[in-house]
């Protein structure tokens, strides 16, 4: 992955003031690649449409020729949500503290789902 060229493609989202940031999660974060891996691209951007967003970037990138598989973390399932934030490098954002204190409801929620089915949850990444 060549994150200097991904962080420029999506570099225009910088634009929309409603986007707080942008991420790339999963396998090339992970180191678990294959032949076949694309790159997951993850944009945060609270109490937005997340339609009108993917409209705008789908409108700039061809993700399938740049292999993204683009999506908004407000559309994820918290599960997912809770993975994202488990495995993820910053392309770019526009306030760490805002996006941590973002993520932290959703972890907190995660953390409280965990404790009432009984099971431990993860440790908080220190970023």
């Amino acid at each position: 992955m060549d994150k200097e060229q991904v962080k420029k493609d999506f570099e225009f989202l910088k634009d929309d003031e409603r986007v707080l940031s942008v991420l790339v999660f999963g396998s090339q974060i992970t180191g678990k690649t294959h032949e076949r891996s694309d790159i997951d691209v993850c944009i945060v951007a609270p109490d937005v449409d997340p339609w009108g967003v993917l409209k705008q970037v789908f409108s700039k990138i061809d993700t399938e020729k740049k292999n993204y598989d683009v999506h908004v973390f407000e559309e994820f399932t918290l599960r997912l949500k809770h993975y994202v934030m488990e495995n993820y490098e910053t392309l770019w954002t526009r306030d760490k503290s805002e996006l941590e204190t973002y993520f932290y409801s959703h972890r907190k929620l995660w953390n409280d789902q965990a404790k009432a089915r009984g099971v431990a949850a993860s440790p908080t990444p220190v970023r």
